[in-house]
């Protein structure tokens, strides 16, 4: 078929569907026969490869190192055409086909789509937290056995405390396991053996309206909404935006009318800690779960029946895990 027959009978089938069309009318032309499809090309042989030599050794681990970084990059791309660019830089008998400046402008290009997907693909993902969260906690409200705390933070009592309940004010010392709703474990005091002690302020706010209706000896699981939380934001790479953060907390002592700490002092109140290395042993930075005080001994109580104990167990020493400060 050549080019003016073909414009003439698509101009006629764009009239004939701009009137509503006519399933019994001839055609303004005959169409041609379709051609037949090409015939698929045969794929490449696959190479066979022998690791034999330290040639064939580094060769291949050269091929392993850039294969690691092209399958990092989200966005399309031709292999074929990457392997050629490799053929055509490597043999000097083949023609590079582009030059440095227009391979550069192409790299940058590449780059801002990567991005571009990279902060379309974290949006996506926040939503659709967001509504797993919305969903998760409507229905498990419906438990009888949950209870919400005025801000919104459902919890579960799994053992009854019969102690004093801290305010915001006073200074508390809890164990805690801090996971997100898929069961991902991200800080855990208990397994540290060491629980961690903190001003009731110093922590995010869903850590503050929990204590504040717990007892001394209470144990609870509880489940943090985001935005009582991290929010959007998270705490990369371990608790990822819009989180639904999961804790069991069990209060272990509270130390009523501890005095603020200072800046003097190192107040972890206005520190933002982002989640450590757990394979380092570096002070945990995602938990939602409380921040240190750092010198426990400095605090004065108000009164001798309610101070905490001159040999009450420091916070957690810089090399140990401990739970984030709120923001």
């Amino acid at each position: 078929m050549n080019l003016t027959r073909f414009t003439l009978l698509a101009a006629s089938c764009a009239a004939l569907l701009a009137c509503g069309g006519n399933k019994n009318a001839a055609p303004a032309m005959d169409p041609a026969p379709a051609p037949a499809p090409a015939a698929a090309p045969a794929p490449a042989p696959e190479v066979k490869v022998s690791l034999d030599s330290t040639v064939d050794r580094y060769s291949y681990a050269l091929g392993m190192d850039l294969g690691k970084a092209i399958a990092n990059i989200n966005v399309p791309l031709k292999l074929d055409v990457i392997i050629a660019a490799i053929k055509d830089e490597v043999d000097t008998t083949r023609k590079v086909l582009m030059d440095d400046t227009t391979a550069e402008k192409a790299l940058q290009g590449l780059l801002l789509q990567m991005q571009q997907k990279k902060e379309a693909d974290a949006k996506a993902a926040a939503q659709k937290s967001l509504e797993e969260q919305a969903q998760f906690l409507a229905k498990n409200v419906l438990d009888s056995t949950v209870k919400v705390t005025t801000k919104g933070v459902q919890y579960k009592v799994i053992k009854e405390g019969t102690g004093i309940t801290p305010k915001v004010s006073d200074k508390v010392q809890v164990h805690y396991i801090g996971a997100l709703l898929d069961g991902t474990e991200f800080d855990n005091s208990v397994k540290r053996g060491e629980p961690l002690e903190f001003p009731v302020n110093a922590v995010i706010e869903g850590w503050q309206d929990l204590l504040q209706v717990m007892k001394e000896g209470m144990k609870v699981k509880a489940w943090i909404p985001s935005a009582l939380a991290y929010g959007e934001a998270g705490v990369p790479p371990m608790i990822p935006a819009n989180a639904l953060l999961v804790f069991e907390v069990e209060l272990l002592k509270v130390y009523a009318e501890t005095p603020a700490v200072d800046g003097s002092t190192g107040s972890p109140t206005d520190a933002a800690v982002a989640p450590a290395d757990t394979a380092a042993a570096k002070p945990a930075e995602p938990a939602a779960a409380p921040a240190e005080a750092k010198d426990s001994k400095k605090a004065e109580p108000a009164n001798a029946s309610t101070s905490a104990p001159t040999d009450a167990k420091k916070p957690a020493a810089k090399g140990a895990k401990k739970p984030a400060a709120k923001k």
